[in-house]
């Protein structure tokens, strides 16, 4: 998995949309269980990290799906399946950097916080020169994070392609 997630991560990594992550770094990361991927017929479609700072904290990042797979909500299944794996683990806070898709983590029940709500262990590592806005999810239960997915289904398609989304 890890040369198709470097494939995949690549070009918005020389964008300045994500940070540059070292091979060995990402090597490290998908061996620890850190990377989940959606695939097909062997194709990586999507990928996400999820890493744990807190017993009750957890960091979305890296969601990056193929070019030729956006606008089919491979997105939001990365960020459903992910909810529940933390959900699973007891993680009750998530939470996202970004630079540039604030209004999809918003629209998904993410609310800006200030740095200091990060774990401290995660504060310390954060590059604040990037100007990154940090997004926090509360998560309680897989019952309502159901009931979040049938208000995107409603919400779907017709209103996010007057959004552009």
């Amino acid at each position: 998995d890890v040369p198709g997630i470097a494939e995949l991560t690549a070009p918005l990594e020389e964008q300045g949309v994500l940070i540059p992550r070292p091979l060995h770094e990402l090597t490290r990361d998908v061996h620890q269980g850190f990377y989940y991927v959606l695939t097909r017929d062997a194709n990586i479609l999507a990928c996400a990290m999820l890493k744990r700072y807190a017993l009750d904290c957890a960091e979305l990042g890296c969601l990056v799906v193929s070019p030729r797979y956006r606008k089919e909500g491979r997105g939001d299944s990365m960020l459903s399946f992910l909810e529940r794996t933390a959900i699973s683990a007891g993680v009750s806070r998530l939470f996202a950097l970004s630079t540039r898709t604030m209004q999809w983590f918003t629209e998904r029940g993410f609310v800006e916080v200030p740095v200091s709500e990060l774990p401290e262990r995660r504060q310390r590592t954060i590059n604040l020169a990037r100007g990154s806005k940090v997004f926090m999810k509360g998560l309680n239960s897989p019952r309502e994070l159901d009931a979040e997915e049938l208000f995107w289904a409603a919400d779907a398609p017709q209103s996010r392609q007057a959004r552009g989304g």
